[in-house]
């Protein structure tokens, strides 16, 4: 799970076009799976993945493991996954809007054939 969040953070420094929707104050994002929780903190000063998971944060997701990877390799969108009754979100409508953004647009970028 840390290697995908590593990977989230690396998209959020190399998409510098990104950095406009960045918040000047951190941004704590925090996802729990099962026992195990771990945070992001984004902010147009930088991204990192945090060491303390329990830290104070502005937006929360739960679920399961192989649910958060589906997530965060962008396979499925968090709003479909909250729907589908999935995963669970604990935070604003703003912030669920900001969270998906950031997802969506920092997923890696698959291929896709072109049929003529």
């Amino acid at each position: 799970m840390r290697i995908y969040l590593e990977e989230l953070v690396d998209q959020c420094h190399s998409r510098y076009h990104l950095r406009l929707l960045f918040p000047d104050s951190p941004f704590v994002l925090q996802f729990q799976c099962e026992k195990e929780r771990y945070a992001i903190s984004v902010s147009n000063r930088g991204c990192a993945v945090l060491r303390d998971g329990s830290r104070q944060s502005h937006f929360d997701i739960k679920g399961k493991e192989k649910d958060m990877l589906s997530l965060l390799t962008g396979e499925e969108r968090l709003s479909q996954l909250i729907e589908n009754g999935i995963l669970e979100v604990k935070g604003g409508y703003r912030q669920l809007l900001f969270v998906e953004s950031i997802l969506w647009l920092t997923r890696s970028r698959v291929k896709e054939p072109v049929q003529v």
